[in-house]
């Protein structure tokens, strides 16, 4: 046990201690980049650190391959994009064999969803709901302006060259996948999702109730992953649904249900 904790105090002394020291070089100045403008250097920071993370995640979580679970997962994600003008092509969306109850935006337009989600989910209503909140945090560039935010342009810049500790990579993909964005960020995620999940024409309802579902007092907190890392669920939950009721929308099925049975039939077995 002692061995565990002095190698633990070691790794987190190698990993802020790296990160003091790249924070002492003005690699702003060096390259001459203005973190605030999506300029070419910012854009090659974000495909690199994007590629680095999605190894990092599938080192660790297998990427499910079944050909119908992936296509389920594309036909979600396409009406949304379809919906709201969002580029498709430019999305690259991994159903993540894991446990954990969580879905996330990696740079470089990278959405990873875990089976844990799917198998909490009641409906592909629910589903879609969280698809659309992260597809908001990509399209609004949350995920590299929080990047930025936390770690400094300089300190990315430096793990994708390869001059820091590669344990920073994974701290990276910590952040990303938990505690990335501020509360201005998660609402406006929450409700321009809202808004493309509408434009679908996909019933909003059922992802309030899941995100109310961390309120459940027999559920431990710690098994929801994605509601549990975004704030105040109650309140969340209220808003999303005020809001909802300002619009009156002709809603139809995402799927079938046939389909939707089979889909996570598919998952309960990975």
């Amino acid at each position: 046990m002692n061995k565990v904790i002095s190698r633990g105090s070691i790794l987190l002394c190698v990993f802020f201690g790296g990160w003091f020291l790249l924070q002492q070089v003005n690699w702003l100045g060096i390259f001459k980049i203005n973190p605030l403008i999506r300029n070419e250097y910012v854009k090659k920071i974000e495909v690199k650190l994007g590629e680095m993370m999605f190894e990092d995640f599938t080192s660790r979580n297998s990427v499910v391959d079944d050909s119908l679970a992936v296509a389920t997962i594309d036909s979600m994600v396409t009406k949304i994009c379809d919906a709201n003008n969002i580029d498709r092509k430019e999305l690259k969306v991994y159903l993540l064999d894991s446990e954990e109850i969580n879905a996330f935006a990696l740079p470089n337009h990278q959405l990873m969803i875990y089976t844990g989600l799917v198998k909490k989910t009641s409906s592909p209503e629910a589903l879609c709901g969280v698809i659309g909140h992260e597809l908001a945090h990509i399209e609004k560039d949350h995920v590299m302006q929080s990047l930025v935010r936390e770690l400094g342009i300089g300190t990315l810049f430096a793990i994708i060259s390869g001059r820091s500790d590669l344990s920073m990579i994974t701290e990276v993909g910590r952040i990303v996948s938990s505690s990335a964005f501020n509360r201005n960020m998660e609402k406006e995620a929450d409700l321009v999702g809202l808004t493309y999940i509408q434009n679908a024409k996909i019933d909003p309802k059922p992802f309030a109730e899941f995100i109310g579902v961390i309120d459940d007092k027999n559920t431990p907190p710690s098994a929801f992953k994605w509601v549990s890392t975004h704030p105040f669920p109650k309140d969340r939950k209220e808003y999303l649904l005020q809001n909802i009721g300002k619009q009156q929308t002709n809603y139809k099925p995402v799927i079938s249900s046939s389909t939707w049975e089979t889909f996570k039939e598919i998952i309960e077995e990975e």
